[in-house]
C-alpha cells in the first residue's frame, strides 16, 4: 500500500516540485538522510521559496540511485558522489556519440 501511495505521490508531483519533506516522503527516506544526501550533492534543489529547498519530481528517483548504491556496493557517500558523477559524464557522451552517428548516417 505504502508504494502504491508514492507511486501516485509521483505521478502526481511529475511536474512540480518537491519539500524536503514531500521528497524525503516520495522516496519512503527519513527526512534527516534526505538532508544528508542535499548536504553532500547528492540531491540538489532547483528552487527555493523562502529558506525552503524545492526539488524536482526526478530528485526521488536520484535517492532510490543513491540509496542502491550504498546498500549494494557499501560504497561511502563520498563514493556514491563519484560514481554518480561518471555516470552523468558517460551518459552525456553516449548522447553525443549517438548525435555524431546521426551526423555520419551511421544509425537508424
Amino acid at each position: 500500500m505504502d508504494d502504491e501511495i508514492r507511486e501516485l505521490s509521483l505521478v502526481y508531483s511529475e511536474h512540480s516540485l518537491l519539500t524536503l519533506e514531500g521528497l524525503a516522503s516520495a522516496a519512503g527516506l527519513h527526512r534527516d538522510l534526505v538532508e544528508k544526501f542535499v548536504g553532500y550533492g547528492l540531491v540538489e534543489a532547483s528552487a527555493s521559496v523562502g529558506p525552503e529547498p524545492l526539488f524536482p519530481a526526478s530528485s526521488v528517483e536520484q535517492l532510490r540511485r543513491v540509496v542502491r548504491i550504498r546498500r549494494d556496493l557499501g560504497v561511502n557517500l563520498a563514493g556514491v558522489a563519484v560514481i554518480l558523477e561518471m555516470r552523468q559524464h558517460i551518459e552525456s557522451l553516449q548522447t553525443e556519440l549517438r548525435q555524431l552517428r546521426r551526423r555520419a548516417g551511421l544509425e537508424d
